[in-house]
């Protein structure tokens, strides 16, 4: 099968989860009894399209063979009356989708960072005032106490992705970034000295937490923290908070009773000599 049979196929099955006739390339995969793995392969370079695989897709969705095999024509074969498909390529918004990756999903993330099907997978949303971004982006569930007070745990970061080849010139030492390696998956502040040692330093804003060093060799991707989303009531930041100020009046009440104390045993003496006196 030729190779450009099998972009072609790719944009026209791109096409179709843009406009969400399909919701997932997973769903394409199950819709047309075809293996979520080989469709992955397929959509990675690493294989063709099959003859198979086109007949179903002209079958349920309407692929035009003809566009698919000599690129003349429309990309579908749609009814005048069926606006689903479109053979023109898709609208793109000025507010990026960001994919977002839970808890659940970063165990094991760092080894599926090349797994199409498990990234087109991951709930996506929009943000307004997100607008004029470039580039892939991606929203990061944050766990643990290494970064306070910067974040808290269940806070999320909004990251854009910073591409290999500019990890030299584009990672700035002292901001924030999502590490990814094959096995962990960080949100630390950095220090870059991949030009002088080939490494990332990774520094928690949590001062109890030690720095340490990622190789260069070990990272898969690399994210840098644009704005953070919090949850006002239930933050442990407010809720620190609102313990800070209980503590404070509890000193102050402390502090009052105390000298009412000293006061009353201040009077007692005083009582306790003038009878002494008297007798």
């Amino acid at each position: 099968m030729c190779h450009k049979v099998t972009s072609r196929f790719v944009d026209s099955l791109n096409v179709l989860k843009d406009k969400n006739v399909v919701t997932s390339y997973r769903g394409f995969a199950m819709s047309v009894d075809f293996s979520p793995q080989s469709l992955n392969e397929i959509l990675r370079g690493k294989r063709n399209v099959t003859i198979d695989l086109i007949a179903q897709a002209v079958d349920k969705y309407k692929f035009n063979a003809q566009y698919l095999y000599s690129g003349v024509g429309e990309m579908f074969l749609c009814d005048e009356e069926d606006s689903s498909l479109e053979s023109s390529a898709p609208s793109h918004s000025c507010i990026p989708t960001i994919s977002y990756v839970p808890i659940a999903a970063q165990a094991g993330y760092g080894g599926q960072v090349q797994d199409v099907v498990m990234q087109q997978e991951l709930p996506t949303f929009t943000l307004p005032g997100y607008e004029y971004k470039t580039g892939e982006h991606r929203c990061f569930d944050i766990a643990g106490d290494s970064m306070e007070p910067s974040l808290y745990s269940g806070d999320k970061v909004v990251c854009s992705k910073v591409e290999m080849e500019s990890w030299e010139t584009k990672v700035k030492s002292g901001l924030v970034y999502i590490i990814v390696t094959v096995d962990s998956l960080y949100v630390k502040r950095i220090n870059n000295d991949i030009k002088s040692r080939r490494n990332l330093e990774l520094v928690s804003d949590n001062t109890f937490y030690e720095p340490f060093d990622v190789g260069v060799s070990d990272l898969r991707e690399i994210w840098q923290v644009d704005m953070t989303i919090s949850s006002f009531n239930a933050s442990p930041k407010s809720i620190k908070n609102g313990v800070y100020d209980q503590v404070e009046e509890l000193k102050e009440m402390l502090s009052s009773q105390t000298d009412t104390i000293k006061g009353l045993n201040n009077t007692i003496a005083i009582l306790c000599k003038s009878s002494r006196t008297q007798n």
